[in-house]
């Protein structure tokens, strides 16, 4: 088995604990926890669990959760007008909204829920990842995908929360719970992506923060 951050070998036969009714791995080299393959659910099973989600624009509430992610992981590194994609924006395109407020010129996309490939032509200074990364079997093809539509220089913000390091803090762990949640980074898994991906970890902030700068912008290519 290898790991889907920083691609270490560990053993496939030895799970770091068992929770939610499902094992899950670890890396020892990173701490990138993600759960057995047998347990990352369909796509039809995953998009039913996606219509129950609510991130309506007009939540209060809501708005000063995006609002934090775009003043701590968006301006500092791509300010307006730069043009930003909000990528897996899920049912509402909140967060291209917000963007678009605040002068940037957005895109979202969403394999469900706005997939007009469109959206995706050209290149970003930002591309926003937010709340999406938990959901993704293979992070490192995406992000891989992700930087080659940037513009030099350019960065991806991610919002996931970071994992508890003990085992039994993560079978407490409330965002483990929802299933269609299959992979979990901290600090150390994302410098090791980083590293991986050629970039660097420009933020990485406590309890669901981190930035990746690449310093050039790979050849252009479609995202899978």
């Amino acid at each position: 088995m290898r790991c889907r951050a920083c691609a270490a070998a560990f053993p496939a036969d030895a799970p770091w604990t068992r929770a939610r009714g499902v094992e899950w791995f670890r890396c020892p080299v990173c701490g990138h926890v993600r759960v057995e393959r047998g347990a990352v659910p369909d796509a039809q099973t995953a998009e039913a669990r996606y219509r129950l989600h609510r991130n309506d624009p007009a939540d209060s509430g809501y708005r000063r959760f995006l609002a934090s992610f775009v003043d701590r992981a968006v301006a500092p590194f791509a300010p307006p007008p730069a043009r930003v994609l909000d990528f897996g924006s899920g049912p509402e395109p909140a967060l291209a909204l917000i963007l678009r407020e605040r002068g940037y010129r957005a895109e979202a996309w969403d394999p469900i829920f706005a997939p007009e490939r469109r959206a995706l032509a050209g290149r970003f200074a930002l591309i926003a990842v937010h709340e999406v990364l938990e959901h993704v079997p293979y992070p490192y093809r995406l992000l891989s995908a992700l930087a080659r539509k940037l513009e030099v220089g350019g960065s991806i913000a991610l919002r996931t929360r970071f994992p508890p390091e003990r085992r039994e803090d993560f079978g407490r762990w409330w965002y483990k719970e929802d299933p269609t949640h299959v992979g979990f980074f901290g600090p150390r898994a994302f410098a090791a992506l980083a590293e991986r991906l050629g970039a660097r970890l420009s933020l990485v902030e406590e309890p669901d923060l981190a930035v990746l700068g690449f310093p050039a912008a790979p050849d252009a290519g479609r995202l899978p």
